[in-house]
């Protein structure tokens, strides 16, 4: 099951993307990195949008669903 993890790359984000590793989930984190850090993250896929972005977030879903097919 892949999950989505809005701020993902921020504090409370990225430690959440690493409990949902250990609990054998794959991880997809959204993020602008404004305030988060691709650090944060390690290899977790990232997609560099803002969540305001109704084009890019249709992108990031449309890629999501094609990669589960």
């Amino acid at each position: 099951m892949q999950i989505l993890v809005c701020g993902g790359a921020g504090y409370i984000g990225s430690h959440a993307v690493r409990e949902l590793h250990r609990a054998g989930y794959e991880v997809l984190v959204l993020d602008n990195l404004v305030k988060g850090h691709r650090e944060a993250i390690g290899d977790t896929p990232l997609a560099e949008v803002d969540i305001n972005d109704k084009v890019a977030l249709e992108q990031v879903f449309f890629k999501s669903i094609k990669s589960m097919q």
